[in-house]
């Protein structure tokens, strides 16, 4: 079934608006790089919808980023946190080192 220009019914339609779809003839068609549109507005909403994506790519791609940095921060620092740990553990107060050392045996001994 042929579908017949929306401004001109008697003409066979020989194309579709790229933004809203509408049937469209020779006489109703405006050609742009982006397409072929029923008026300069659904052009435009083309155009403003490619901005908005580019735009959102943008955003998303910052926030990436963003959290990647956010991560490798955190990280870091465990693994610096760990080392001091590690090495300096002998040089840490009695009142810190026993309590942990106190909690570990505990452990140690429920699963014994």
């Amino acid at each position: 079934m042929q579908s017949h220009c929306l401004n001109h019914q008697e003409t066979v339609a020989t194309s579709r608006c790229s933004s809203c779809s509408i049937p469209l003839c020779d006489l109703c068609a405006t050609s742009y790089p982006e397409g072929i549109f029923c008026s300069q507005s659904c052009h435009q909403s083309v155009l403003d919808g490619a901005v908005r994506a580019a735009r959102m790519a943008k955003d998303e791609e910052e926030l990436r980023q963003w959290r990647q940095k956010k991560a490798a921060i955190k990280m870091i620092s465990w693994v610096v946190m760990g080392c001091a740990l590690f090495f300096g553990w002998e040089y840490l107060p009695e009142a810190f080192t026993g309590k942990v050392e106190e909690w570990i045996q505990a452990v140690k001994a429920a699963f014994k």
